[in-house]
């Protein structure tokens, strides 16, 4: 039987798995959508292509599955280069198709060739071009156990027009089976050896503490970790992209480290005399001045990306190998121990610092964002955008769940929230979603409401609004003596009226007087935005003054 490219290669989608495609069609695309046609596969358009990687990124992080996105050639295609570098910094699974112009034309500056091979090289895994629908099958099989396996990450395959448009002999009996990526496992005597080294300094440590990132949910440890921190009594911080990996009602958690971190959880990583880092790379917004970072403990560190191993932190004994492997192995080396005095040296600490405190720090907008997760089902997902939205929210909503905090972390990508919403949606349709933006980040990608309203995704879209960049007017105010330039975004657009423009219900409240416009979002049964009006001056504290160490945290007023 004879199919085109396009045809062969959605049935290798679909071999995969994929069941749904965020995009935008042009020319040089035009052969696969005319074959979604006949797909089972669901193609959702976006309103901007920047918006299609952002939301294959939220289906992804939501979901555990591959995410995908389309779009074709020349602008097309370079408008997703943001997405992909923030699912490149953040490590998620994701299979980017890029049309592009005929083989015969690739060089020759044709109308929208881009290439996007090139320019994209530094923030993919792997790069593939497509010459011959031949080779379509294995390609894809190929790129999604790229994206999967290892540290995950983006794969870019970019298709000729021609190439899609060809024909070719395939045979009936195509492999229906997903590819199912090879773990790295512990068989060395040296990797044994380094397990048990680790083992032996946590026996050994009195003030020991795990130091969580994002590699533990890629890798599916949540439980292993947990079982791990029970059984030794340890106590554990984590980075902006490990929250939620371990839910610990009990006094072992910490908050999370670093630049806008928990003042608890910054001293004790100060004083402790081992750490041990599991799935994460120690960049500069957890650790701050490297030198001054730890300076009596001693450093363990388990990543599955060799890359990530004293790249930043030097390490005293790592280990390279799949995350959940290493914890499951790793737990039975592990003495039960009591820890009373490291414990209760924490709990003076936490008391002194008063156990209230972290709410007050984020001030009505913390207060806020707590009622907002009271009203919402138990089973929601709350996402972010960038900014003191942000900090607000990973410091005030209490993430029970792995994939409860959907948050951009090593790109900062302001504009990520909206669509990355629409993808946790689609991917979790059963779940409350909900995201918090500010105004920067939500004029960013705001035609996304078009979209969520075409589809009628009922997500909750929270836009705080202080008419200002907030963390930049807050960073000007703090340590460029208040000298205040370019931050003003003013108050004249009326969010609300465009929100009700777009078709979506909307309403406007202050952040101190918050009870029916929450109820009346969380009772709505389509999407609805609520725009929360707060003053400029509401900043969030502590934070770390640049060049200052991470115990070096100011607090500071609020508005």
């Amino acid at each position: 039987m004879e199919k085109t490219g396009a045809e062969i290669l959605l049935q290798a989608l679909k071999n995969e798995g994929v069941e749904i495609i965020f995009g935008y069609p042009g020319a040089n695309s035009l052969p696969i959508h005319d074959s979604l046609n006949e797909s089972p596969i669901k193609h959702y358009l976006v309103r901007h292509e920047q918006a299609a990687a952002h939301a294959a990124d939220g289906y992804a992080r939501a979901t555990g599955k591959v995410g995908v996105c389309m779009a074709t050639s020349g602008p097309g295609a370079t408008n997703l280069v943001t997405g992909i570098a923030t699912a490149y910094m953040d490590s998620t699974p994701m299979v980017v198709l890029t049309g592009q112009v005929t083989t015969e034309l690739l060089g020759s500056d044709a109308f929208q060739e881009t290439d996007i091979i090139g320019i994209t090289m530094p923030i993919t895994k792997h790069s593939y071009l497509i010459s011959d629908p031949d080779d379509i099958k294995t390609t894809i099989k190929q790129a999604f156990e790229i994206a999967r396996s290892g540290r995950p990450g983006p794969v870019l395959i970019d298709l000729p027009r021609d190439v899609m448009a060809a024909k070719r002999e395939q045979s009936e009996d195509e492999d229906s089976t997903a590819t199912v990526p090879e773990k790295q496992h512990l068989e060395s005597k040296k990797d044994k050896k380094q397990l048990q080294q680790i083992a032996n300094y946590m026996n050994m440590s009195e003030r020991p503490v795990i130091l969580i990132g994002g590699g533990v949910k890629l890798s599916q440890a949540c439980e292993e970790l947990a079982e791990l921190i029970e059984k030794g009594n340890i106590p554990f911080v984590s980075t902006m992209m490990g929250i939620g990996s371990v839910y610990a009602s009990n006094g072992f958690n910490l908050g999370f480290i670093g630049t806008h971190g928990n003042k608890l959880a910054n001293r004790i990583v100060h004083d402790s005399d081992f750490i041990l880092t599991v799935g994460a790379r120690f960049s500069d917004r957890s650790t701050s001045i490297v030198k001054e970072f730890a300076p009596l403990a001693t450093i363990a560190q388990i990543d599955i990306d060799p890359s990530s191993i004293s790249k930043v932190i030097k390490a005293d004994i790592s280990l390279v190998c799949d995350i959940c492997e290493a914890l499951a192995k790793l737990t039975p080396l592990v003495e039960s121990k009591e820890r009373s005095g490291w414990l209760g040296r924490i709990e003076k600490e936490r008391k002194a610092l008063g156990k209230d405190r972290a709410m007050k720090e984020c001030g009505p907008a913390g207060a806020f964002i707590r009622d907002v997760q009271t009203a919402m089902p138990d089973e929601t997902v709350a996402i972010t955008d960038v900014g003191l939205n942000q900090i607000w929210t990973v410091r005030s909503w209490e993430t029970k769940t792995p994939r409860g905090m959907i948050t951009p972390g090593g790109l900062g990508t302001m504009g990520f929230g909206l669509p990355a919403a629409m993808g946790v949606k689609v991917g979790m349709p059963d779940y409350g979603v909900v995201v918090f933006s500010g105004d920067g980040g939500f004029f960013m990608n705001i035609q996304e409401l078009a979209t969520i309203s075409y589809y009628n995704l009922p997500v909750k879209i929270v836009v705080f609004n202080n008419g200002h960049l907030g963390m930049i007017r807050q960073i000007q105010d703090l340590f460029y003596n208040a000298r205040f330039n370019d931050i003003e975004l003013g108050n004249k657009v009326d969010i609300v009226a465009v929100a009700n423009g777009f078709g979506i219900q909307a309403d406007r409240i202050s952040v101190e007087d918050s009870g029916v416009g929450i109820e009346k979002m969380c009772a709505s049964d389509g999407p609805f935005l609520l725009e929360v009006l707060v003053d400029p001056d509401t900043y969030v504290f502590p934070i770390i003054p640049p060049g200052r160490s991470n115990i070096d945290m100011i607090g500071g007023r609020q508005g």
